[in-house]
């Protein structure tokens, strides 16, 4: 069966219990990643080794993972407010979690600081070769979507009003740039979530939290169970905060049969089956 997992943002150890209880439930998973790879959380490169060691997984693009491609290649994925310059890049998400991923690489965190403080493209080369260049050849090649006939995985947001069939999602991605730009950086409203859509497929997103429709701008109080993956007429939101606070979750969503298992922020197994 298919599973589609939500943003994990550096947490190797949600991500490594949901794995195994996925395996417990299912002797043949074949997962299917939202994007956000990278940032916020303290694990970064596990996350990657270990999304690496998978041999039956696909791997769709998130906007921090977008611009973690431009921190070290110079190249991005999608239009953003950078305007293709690395060095804003690095000192914009520096504010989101960049400084943690590059920790994690062995990057040393006062140099990262005084880097952002004084920006020189020399020093910003010098630092990033701590990623190995099996990880960021990952990151290069992260795709845009994954799509199958019956369903459709994109990181942030594909137009309500725009229909999921031919020509296929990669067709009209490949050729225009907005929607690059929306498929990695959108986000829906409320109203768009529960609205009918053009589309005879299902859609998976991550990127915007399930916490930001909650009903409270008080992250304290959430209640755990309202933490759950948000389901609407074909569409699925699975992004369930799990680096954003000791409430959040890491969620994979089987396609197939709608159940889901959740680990939460510290990677213990809060619910399954």
């Amino acid at each position: 069966m298919r599973w589609v997992i939500g943003d994990i943002h550096g947490m190797f150890h949600p991500l490594e219990t949901l794995l195994e209880a996925v395996a417990k439930l299912d002797t043949s998973p074949r997962f299917i990643f939202v994007g956000d790879y990278v940032n916020r959380g303290p694990d970064a490169r596990k996350v990657l080794e270990l999304l690496l060691s998978l041999t039956t997984a696909k791997f769709v693009r998130g906007n921090h993972d977008d611009i973690f491609d431009l921190v070290l290649h110079g190249q991005s994925y999608a239009d953003n407010a950078t305007e293709g310059n690395r060095l804003a890049a690095f000192s914009w998400f520096m504010n989101y979690g960049l400084d943690h991923t590059l920790v994690s690489y062995g990057a040393d965190l006062a140099e990262l600081h005084h880097l952002a403080r004084h920006p020189s493209v020399t020093r910003l080369e010098q630092l990033v070769t701590v990623v190995p260049d099996d990880h960021r050849t990952f990151v290069r090649n992260l795709p845009g979507l994954v799509e199958y006939d019956d369903v459709f995985v994109v990181h942030a947001k594909w137009s309500i009003h725009d229909p999921s069939e031919l020509p296929s999602l990669a067709v009209r991605l490949a050729t225009h740039a907005a929607l690059r730009h929306k498929v990695i950086w959108g986000r829906y409203t409320l109203q768009e979530i529960v609205a009918p859509k053009q589309w005879m497929r299902t859609g998976f997103f991550g990127h915007t939290p399930v916490t930001h429709y909650l009903p409270t701008a008080d992250p304290h109080a959430i209640q755990p169970d309202s933490v759950v993956p948000l389901t609407g007429p074909n569409i699925v939101l699975v992004d369930t905060a799990a680096a954003l606070s000791a409430r959040g979750r890491l969620t994979a969503y089987c396609v197939e049969t709608h159940q889901f298992v959740q680990a939460d922020h510290f990677g213990k197994l809060v619910k399954a089956g």
